[in-house]
């Protein structure tokens, strides 16, 4: 079968190769991969910027597909069955986090696409306790972003703070950023959201999607929006996604006293924050990594019951062989999501 393997640690070093397509052991499903999502963290992995990836190894996490084979004792699911996995391919099942159902932040965890083989093959296998049915009326397109609709369902719903007693403010109109942004209007909650004037497409489609108000940094001033928007008490909760320390600090910022604020980004190394608006405040911050399982649960119920639709975050769906287009493009910021389907 053929998968885009990252051969080697450094710059570079992606190639689409032919190799055996994997049997199912105990526990194991193997899936026909038909829609993934390319994140971040793969176009980092290309770039020689991620220490954590294990060359060489099938790139992709974000992944929807059909079930293709079972492995020996696996139930409960069907040859030709529509489903999605969870990005987790394995943790220790034994630490504190784990016993509480929050494997997110086990010691040893470890995700598809860069310590163990992912959704960029043909074929792919996963653990048949991350499976999760692909309901009828969701595409294998969104199938493939309910990864990220999920780092965004857990850092909204999981990990926001009265979100739902007042006006929110998103920073970074990133995928991410969009799909918390969606998360947040679909309770109903306003939204302004910020980026900088190189994101002005981002912030229109933001305002197609439900934001109330955008603003961009660099020619606007955040402050002054954020008192207009709130009617000078200040935003009741922030997500911070794009992982910039100037962003966080206008965060703490401009939330209400006693307000929350969620970080969300990556900043890649150490950043410059104005840690004294959080003791003044009595900012709540915290950090959002990621997902769970139930976490997995509750966003494709948003999706099976209609109310998140995610095609408009699909800037194109391109076939395997022209993954380095479809990575380029990522890079530059040329679209939202870009979704490669392995089968053509």
């Amino acid at each position: 079968m053929k998968a885009l393997r990252k051969l080697a640690n450094g710059e570079g070093h992606v190639e689409l190769v032919e190799i055996a397509t994997p049997a199912p052991g105990p526990g194991q499903v193997l899936l026909k991969v038909k829609s993934v999502g390319i994140c971040g963290t793969d176009l980092h992995i290309w770039e020689g910027r991620f220490d954590k990836v294990r060359p060489p190894v099938t790139l992709g996490h974000e992944f929807a597909g059909e079930v293709a084979a079972l492995g020996p004792e696996v139930r409960g699911w069907q040859v030709g069955q529509r489903v999605v996995s969870e990005s987790q391919a394995s943790s220790c099942g034994a630490c504190v986090y784990c016993a509480e159902g929050q494997s997110n932040l086990c010691p040893d965890r470890l995700a598809y696409g860069y310590g163990v083989d992912g959704g960029m093959a043909e074929y792919a296998l996963v653990r048949a306790s991350g499976l999760h049915s692909l309901p009828e009326s969701v595409s294998f397109a969104q199938g493939a972003m309910v990864e990220p609709l999920a780092v965004a369902v857990h850092a909204v719903l999981e990990r926001g703070v009265a979100f739902d007693q007042g006006p929110a403010l998103v920073s970074g109109p990133g995928p991410i950023g969009l799909l918390v942004l969606l998360v947040l209007a679909q309770a109903g909650v306003p939204v302004l959201i910020c980026g900088t004037s190189k994101d002005q497409a981002r912030l229109d489609l933001a305002a197609r999607l439900g934001a109330a108000a955008t603003v961009m940094v660099d020619r606007e001033d955040l402050g002054q929006a954020a008192r207009e928007f709130t009617r000078g008490d200040g935003f009741a909760a922030a997500w911070e996604c794009s992982g910039a320390g100037p962003a966080l600090s206008a965060a703490l910022g401009n939330v209400r006293r006693q307000g929350s604020v969620v970080q969300v980004g990556l900043a890649g190394g150490p950043a410059k924050v104005d840690l004294d608006q959080l003791t003044l405040k009595e900012v709540v911050l915290r950090g959002a990594f990621v997902h769970n399982r139930q976490t997995w649960e509750r966003s494709l119920a948003l999706l099976e019951d209609g109310s998140l639709d995610l095609t408009p975050l699909i800037s194109a769906e391109m076939a395997l062989s022209d993954w380095q287009r479809a990575f380029e493009l990522s890079r530059d910021q040329a679209g939202i999501k870009y979704l490669l389907r392995p089968g053509e």
